[in-house]
């Protein structure tokens, strides 16, 4: 009999200690799905409007990596490379670069974290007060995989315009030649647009794309998400839930105009602009476009988007929606 009970005793104790073993990842240092304390998330942020919605949460967890670990990029080239080879969980990207990424990775898009943040300037000897008015000019753009010229394509076409649409290599490339006066109709993002109007006074903002858009557009200009690996999602998806509410909270401390002041020095203390005259003057013009949008809602606004610009649309598993 004592035998016997011994022997319950040793099961038991090595089902106990099976199952508390199972509670835990070693790849993630962290616990398994459904337990949130843990898990560290490692997060890439992308420097300008992308990443700008993130920078609260990063002040509020800014010296403890427990939960979360942030770095931010300027390139969102080398981000994805790090995403892919797991040295990061989640990343902030470009819509379109999401939706590439998606077809050469096992990846899902789990938020938008930013609408329209393009501008059209014009140097003082160019007056445009409409779209109509770009009928036989040159415009000069930047990046070019990013979005701007499927933008500015769709806009064009969308209001019978001809237009010659010259694409240089980088934002930066393109800031020296306003402050040169090389290029005197140009689009640009924030923050590049308030660094352009620093470099030439003589430059102004003439147009705001979003505005162009949804005149001619029932879907969102939705230009900035976030996506996660699959692997870590469908271990962690609890934490994952968990990251998404705070995120959400943080994009809308962030994109609250009232906020302008305090949120900015979070965007600059967080390296996600390098100055806080830079961010403060971003997130002026960028009033009502840091938003946060998920599930049902993101995917019917992403569909549209990706239509609009001839862009392939990724697979339905590629929308993540929170139950």
């Amino acid at each position: 009999m004592k035998k016997l009970l011994s022997l319950i005793l040793a099961l038991t104790l090595l089902v106990t200690a099976l199952s508390s073993c199972s509670l835990f990842d070693t790849d993630n240092g962290g616990a398994s799905n459904g337990d949130t304390e843990n898990v560290k998330i490692n997060i890439g942020v992308m420097s300008g409007p992308t990443g700008m919605g993130m920078a609260k949460l990063m002040n509020d967890n800014a010296g403890n990596e427990e939960n979360y670990s942030f770095k931010v990029y300027s390139d969102p080239t080398i981000g994805t490379t790090d995403l892919i080879a797991k040295d990061l969980d989640m990343l902030c990207l470009p819509t379109n670069a999401a939706a590439n990424l998606s077809k050469k990775s096992d990846v899902s898009v789990i938020a938008i974290n930013c609408l329209g943040s393009l501008y059209l300037l014009t140097d003082s000897d160019n007056t445009i007060t409409s779209i109509n008015e770009l009928e036989g000019k040159t415009i000069y753009t930047s990046v070019p995989t990013s979005t701007t010229k499927p933008i500015i394509d769709f806009i064009l076409k969308k209001n019978n315009v001809n237009a010659t649409i010259e694409v240089v290599s980088d934002h930066d490339s393109l800031v020296k030649m306003l402050a040169t006066g090389e290029a005197p109709i140009a689009i640009l993002p924030e923050p590049k647009v308030t660094a352009a109007l620093s470099a030439n006074k003589s430059y102004s903002v003439a147009l705001n794309l979003s505005e162009e858009w949804s005149n001619v557009s029932d879907t969102p200009l939705t230009m900035g998400c976030i996506v996660v690996r699959n692997e870590f999602l469908n271990d962690y998806k609890s934490a994952v839930d968990k990251f998404l509410t705070e995120y959400k909270a943080s994009i809308e401390y962030v994109g609250d105009i009232k906020n302008k002041d305090s949120a900015a020095q979070m965007i600059v203390d967080a390296g996600v602009l390098p100055k806080l005259g830079v961010a403060k003057g971003a997130l002026g013009n960028l009033y009502g476009s840091i938003i946060y949008q998920d599930g049902a809602e993101m995917k019917a606004s992403l569909l549209g988007f990706y239509d609009a610009i001839g862009l392939a649309r990724p697979a339905d598993s590629f929308y993540y929606e929170k139950k």
